[in-house]
Protein backbone atom coordinates (compact mmCIF):
# COMPACT_ATOMS: atom_id res chain seq x y z
CA UNK A 1 0.00 0.00 0.00
CA UNK A 2 0.92 3.56 -0.96
CA UNK A 3 0.66 6.51 1.83
CA UNK A 4 1.00 9.81 0.89
CA UNK A 5 1.17 11.90 3.91
CA UNK A 6 0.02 15.72 2.57
CA UNK A 7 0.79 18.73 4.44
CA UNK A 8 -2.06 21.30 4.02
CA UNK A 9 -1.85 24.55 2.02
CA UNK A 10 -0.73 28.21 3.23
CA UNK A 11 -2.28 29.67 5.78
CA UNK A 12 -2.14 33.41 7.03
CA UNK A 13 -0.73 32.53 9.87
CA UNK A 14 1.87 30.08 8.25
CA UNK A 15 2.92 33.57 6.47
CA UNK A 16 3.13 35.54 9.19
CA UNK A 17 5.33 33.00 11.13
CA UNK A 18 2.17 32.51 13.54
CA UNK A 19 2.12 29.51 16.44
CA UNK A 20 -0.91 27.95 14.31
CA UNK A 21 -1.41 24.25 16.37
CA UNK A 22 -4.90 23.53 16.31
CA UNK A 23 -6.57 26.89 15.95
CA UNK A 24 -8.67 26.54 13.13
CA UNK A 25 -7.18 28.50 10.53
CA UNK A 26 -8.42 28.90 6.96
CA UNK A 27 -6.61 28.19 4.03
CA UNK A 28 -5.61 31.52 2.56
CA UNK A 29 -5.66 32.46 -1.15
CA UNK A 30 -2.41 31.05 -1.91
CA UNK A 31 -3.15 28.23 -0.30
CA UNK A 32 -6.50 26.99 -2.21
CA UNK A 33 -4.35 27.45 -5.32
CA UNK A 34 -1.92 25.08 -3.93
CA UNK A 35 -4.48 22.55 -3.04
CA UNK A 36 -6.30 22.60 -6.19
CA UNK A 37 -2.31 22.30 -7.48
CA UNK A 38 -1.47 19.64 -6.18
CA UNK A 39 -4.45 18.17 -6.85
CA UNK A 40 -4.35 18.07 -10.46
CA UNK A 41 -0.68 16.37 -9.63
CA UNK A 42 -2.30 14.05 -8.04
CA UNK A 43 -5.24 13.38 -10.25
CA UNK A 44 -3.84 10.10 -12.44
CA UNK A 45 -2.82 8.57 -8.27
CA UNK A 46 -5.58 5.68 -8.08
CA UNK A 47 -6.22 6.90 -4.82
CA UNK A 48 -8.75 4.42 -3.13
CA UNK A 49 -8.68 5.99 0.55
CA UNK A 50 -8.92 9.68 1.69
CA UNK A 51 -8.54 10.66 5.80
CA UNK A 52 -7.66 14.47 6.90
CA UNK A 53 -6.95 16.01 10.47
CA UNK A 54 -10.22 17.67 11.25
CA UNK A 55 -9.14 21.31 10.95
CA UNK A 56 -10.21 23.59 7.99
CA UNK A 57 -7.20 23.83 6.51
CA UNK A 58 -6.50 20.14 5.86
CA UNK A 59 -10.19 19.35 4.74
CA UNK A 60 -10.16 22.26 2.33
CA UNK A 61 -6.66 20.96 0.98
CA UNK A 62 -8.06 17.02 1.23
CA UNK A 63 -11.55 18.49 -0.50
CA UNK A 64 -9.52 19.45 -3.58
CA UNK A 65 -7.97 16.12 -4.35
CA UNK A 66 -10.99 14.39 -3.29
CA UNK A 67 -13.00 15.83 -6.26
CA UNK A 68 -10.94 14.15 -8.55
CA UNK A 69 -11.28 10.94 -7.31
CA UNK A 70 -14.92 10.92 -6.28
CA UNK A 71 -13.52 10.06 -3.20
CA UNK A 72 -15.28 11.09 0.48
CA UNK A 73 -12.76 12.50 3.13
CA UNK A 74 -12.69 11.01 6.38
CA UNK A 75 -11.86 12.88 9.44
CA UNK A 76 -9.72 11.22 11.35
CA UNK A 77 -8.53 12.89 14.49
CA UNK A 78 -5.37 11.24 14.84
CA UNK A 79 -3.79 13.17 12.39
CA UNK A 80 -4.66 16.46 13.57
CA UNK A 81 -1.56 18.80 14.57
CA UNK A 82 0.92 18.93 17.80
CA UNK A 83 -1.49 21.93 19.91
CA UNK A 84 0.85 24.50 21.25
CA UNK A 85 -2.09 25.98 24.22
CA UNK A 86 -1.65 29.00 25.00
CA UNK A 87 1.15 29.40 22.67
CA UNK A 88 -1.04 29.32 19.49
CA UNK A 89 -1.48 32.94 17.56
CA UNK A 90 2.13 33.95 18.61
CA UNK A 91 4.53 34.85 16.61
CA UNK A 92 7.48 32.55 16.51
CA UNK A 93 9.82 35.06 17.48
CA UNK A 94 8.18 37.23 19.83
CA UNK A 95 8.23 33.96 22.81
CA UNK A 96 11.52 32.43 23.96
CA UNK A 97 9.02 28.95 24.46
CA UNK A 98 8.56 29.10 21.07
CA UNK A 99 12.32 29.11 19.90
CA UNK A 100 12.81 26.27 22.59
CA UNK A 101 10.22 23.75 20.56
CA UNK A 102 12.17 24.00 17.46
CA UNK A 103 15.55 24.82 18.82
CA UNK A 104 15.82 22.31 22.23
CA UNK A 105 12.89 19.85 21.60
CA UNK A 106 14.03 17.91 24.43
CA UNK A 107 14.21 20.95 27.06
CA UNK A 108 10.34 21.66 25.90
CA UNK A 109 7.72 21.60 28.62
CA UNK A 110 4.30 22.83 27.04
CA UNK A 111 2.04 26.11 29.04
CA UNK A 112 -1.34 25.08 29.41
CA UNK A 113 -3.21 23.42 26.72
CA UNK A 114 -0.02 22.29 25.02
CA UNK A 115 1.09 19.21 23.43
CA UNK A 116 4.32 17.60 24.61
CA UNK A 117 6.45 16.17 21.84
CA UNK A 118 5.95 12.58 24.15
CA UNK A 119 2.35 12.64 23.76
CA UNK A 120 2.61 13.85 20.08
CA UNK A 121 4.88 11.04 18.98
CA UNK A 122 2.77 8.75 20.81
CA UNK A 123 -0.05 9.82 18.73
CA UNK A 124 1.61 9.29 15.85
CA UNK A 125 2.44 5.90 16.57
CA UNK A 126 -1.04 5.57 16.53
CA UNK A 127 -1.59 6.52 13.09
CA UNK A 128 0.89 4.25 12.24
CA UNK A 129 -0.61 1.49 14.14
CA UNK A 130 -4.43 2.49 13.95
CA UNK A 131 -4.97 4.06 10.74
CA UNK A 132 -2.38 3.06 8.40
CA UNK A 133 -2.03 -0.85 9.41
CA UNK A 134 -5.92 -1.49 9.50
CA UNK A 135 -6.24 0.07 5.90
CA UNK A 136 -3.76 -2.13 4.65
CA UNK A 137 -5.46 -5.02 6.08
CA UNK A 138 -8.39 -3.49 4.17
CA UNK A 139 -7.27 -3.82 1.31
CA UNK A 140 -6.72 -0.02 0.03
CA UNK A 141 -3.74 0.48 -2.31
CA UNK A 142 -3.43 4.09 -2.53
CA UNK A 143 -4.28 6.23 0.92
CA UNK A 144 -3.70 10.21 0.97
CA UNK A 145 -3.67 11.64 4.29
CA UNK A 146 -4.13 15.02 5.20
CA UNK A 147 -2.56 16.28 7.95
CA UNK A 148 0.28 19.06 9.34
CA UNK A 149 3.70 19.61 9.82
CA UNK A 150 4.63 18.76 12.99
CA UNK A 151 2.52 15.33 13.03
CA UNK A 152 4.29 14.16 9.72
CA UNK A 153 7.98 14.89 11.06
CA UNK A 154 6.63 12.58 14.14
CA UNK A 155 6.07 9.99 12.07
CA UNK A 156 9.28 10.15 9.50
CA UNK A 157 10.99 10.75 13.63
CA UNK A 158 9.69 7.07 14.21
CA UNK A 159 10.36 5.64 11.08
CA UNK A 160 13.82 6.39 10.74
CA UNK A 161 13.98 6.33 14.48
CA UNK A 162 15.26 9.86 14.77
CA UNK A 163 16.44 11.18 18.15
CA UNK A 164 14.32 13.84 20.05
CA UNK A 165 17.01 16.29 20.06
CA UNK A 166 16.93 16.09 15.71
CA UNK A 167 13.26 16.70 15.28
CA UNK A 168 13.92 19.44 13.68
CA UNK A 169 16.80 18.81 11.85
CA UNK A 170 14.91 18.85 8.67
CA UNK A 171 12.83 21.97 8.15
CA UNK A 172 8.81 21.11 8.16
CA UNK A 173 7.81 19.93 4.74
CA UNK A 174 6.43 22.46 2.11
CA UNK A 175 2.55 23.34 2.02
CA UNK A 176 0.78 21.24 -0.11
CA UNK A 177 4.04 18.54 -0.50
CA UNK A 178 3.96 15.19 0.13
CA UNK A 179 5.64 12.41 2.08
CA UNK A 180 5.34 9.03 0.40
CA UNK A 181 5.64 6.30 2.72
CA UNK A 182 4.40 2.41 2.06
CA UNK A 183 2.94 -0.15 3.84
CA UNK A 184 3.21 -3.62 3.17
CA UNK A 185 2.36 -6.78 5.29
CA UNK A 186 2.10 -4.24 8.07
CA UNK A 187 5.67 -3.10 7.66
CA UNK A 188 5.78 0.64 7.16
CA UNK A 189 8.92 2.44 5.35
CA UNK A 190 9.72 5.89 3.99
CA UNK A 191 9.93 6.47 0.41
CA UNK A 192 10.43 10.01 -0.03
CA UNK A 193 9.96 13.13 1.95
CA UNK A 194 8.39 16.37 0.60
CA UNK A 195 7.48 15.28 -3.61
CA UNK A 196 5.50 18.16 -4.94
CA UNK A 197 2.45 17.51 -6.78
CA UNK A 198 1.53 19.56 -9.71
CA UNK A 199 3.17 22.55 -10.85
Amino acid sequence: MNIYMMRHGLTDWNRSHRMQGRSDIPLNETGLEQARSAAEGMKDLPLDYIAASPLCRTQQTAQAVAAYHNLPVHKEERLIEMGFGKLEGTVVTEHPLCQCIFNDPCAYVPLEGGESYEDMLHRAQLVLDEVIRPLEQQNYHDVLLVSHGALIRSVVSLLTELPLADFWRNPPQKNCSSTVLSCTNGVITLVEEGRIYGA
